[in-house]
């Protein structure tokens, strides 16, 4: 007997740990199991992430592709989807953007594309060959799914994706996992004052910006306190393309021995409750995970002020936004929490505060149910009267909200 469920394939270029894919992990484990059934297909490996994925019936199919372009392999999806039979095929990213083409040819009945963020060679949008493979494409598309506001004003004024086809849903954050536990008493005598970051170690991440800004806010410090400077530290948890240089300008640095490089962690929520200050130096964003759970972890941020950064982070409130690129506006920003024992609890509290009342995971659940159940009735795949369209609420409360303004 076949399966009444409405199918979703879920298209991205790897399986592996990074923000996209953690979003990706939290939506197959939350969705009702009873509503939806779901296929991962990475296109090429898959990471120690899908050991995350706790509902059982979600099925990986790694394509293993080699470098190139994506259209040499648009027979291979297109047999893939005719064998499947998806109700809905979602990619992710401009990575997987033109296999929205083999789902168009396959006669996939609902089809979405969600950007979630931005490389080093298309920051916020800047590459003219990407914009017009966007343009070009957005048509083959029933919705595009925006996570930031920076990202929904490019697709809707630079890409022209029609308001009715676009769709703004904010990443969410698992407040139950990530979140305060017995952190030590912030002036602690002899404790480490830690400065972290969690996240992929690739060049629109700018690690190696928080490496300089680490030296010069511990210089400023050692200034007015060598009992101070003594105790600083900064952990990098991650790996990524950018490993091996992050390593050897670490040990270079006059305080590789306070630098402390991670790799690839699974106990993140754990490691962030270690830290005393939470940084985020990248060059482009969409909505930052970890930045989600460190605020929801009760750290005080020092972040960039790019693409969704700035929706998350209130001024002063939870945390300090800085202009990208600057290592030393950057360290004057973390010289100020690893200072102030003070600041840095009242902020911690105010960023937690602002992710459990804004961004809690199911607000994102919710919106994501409602903008398949939207689509599924809408193309007369489901009928009206399906459960899910029942149990969703409207794409108003949820936060499926197609956007014109």
């Amino acid at each position: 007997m076949n399966d009444p469920r409405p199918h979703i394939v879920h298209l991205v270029h790897r399986l592996d740990t990074g923000g996209m894919e953690n979003g990706l992990v939290n939506l197959v484990n939350r969705l009702p199991p009873e509503r939806f059934r779901h296929t991962i297909v990475p296109l090429t490996t898959t990471g120690r992430i899908a050991e995350r994925i706790t509902n059982r019936e979600v099925a990986i199919v790694p394509l293993e592709l080699s470098p190139g372009p994506l259209a040499l392999a648009l027979p291979r999806l297109w047999r893939l989807f005719r064998r499947l039979r998806p109700s809905i095929v979602q990619s992710r990213h401009v990575g997987t953007h033109e296999a929205q083409i083999a789902g168009w040819l396959a006669g996939v009945p609902v089809r979405i594309h969600g950007e979630h963020g931005w490389e080093v060679t298309d920051l916020v949008g800047s590459n003219r060959s990407l914009r017009r493979t966007r343009r070009l494409l957005r048509h083959l598309v029933h919705a595009q799914v925006a996570l930031s506001t920076p990202t929904f004003e490019y697709l809707r004024d630079r890409v022209g994706v029609p308001a009715d086809r676009l769709y703004s849903i904010c990443n969410g954050v698992d407040t139950a996992r990530f979140q305060p536990t017995a952190r030590r008493q912030p002036g602690d005598a002899g404790a480490a004052v830690v400065v972290g970051y969690v996240g992929r170690l690739a060049e629109v991440k700018n690690p190696l910006l928080l490496v300089e800004a680490f030296e010069r806010a511990h210089a400023r410090i050692a200034q007015e306190s060598a009992t101070l400077a003594a105790r600083l530290q900064l952990q990098i948890v991650g790996d990524g393309p950018l490993a091996a240089t992050l390593r050897e300008r670490v040990s270079r640095s006059p305080l590789s021995d306070a630098i402390v490089l991670a790799g690839e962690c699974s106990d993140i929520p754990e490691r962030l409750c270690r830290f005393d200050v939470y940084a985020l130096p990248s060059l482009a964003e969409g909505i930052s995970n970890t930045l989600l759970e460190a605020m929801a972890s009760g750290l005080p941020c020092v972040a960039t002020r790019v693409g969704g950064n700035e929706e998350l982070l209130e001024a002063r409130q939870g945390g300090t936004l800085v202009a990208s690129g600057d290592a030393d506006v950057f360290a004057d920003a973390l010289a100020a929490y690893l200072r102030d024992p003070a600041l840095r609890a009242a902020h911690g509290v105010q960023a937690r505060k602002r992710a459990v009342e804004r961004f809690g995971i199911e607000r994102m659940i919710d919106a994501y149910q409602s903008l398949y159940t939207d689509l599924l009735v809408r193309r007369a795949v489901v009928a009206r009267d399906w459960p899910a369209a029942q149990a969703a609420s409207s794409r108003v409360s949820s936060g499926a909200v197609p956007r014109s303004s």
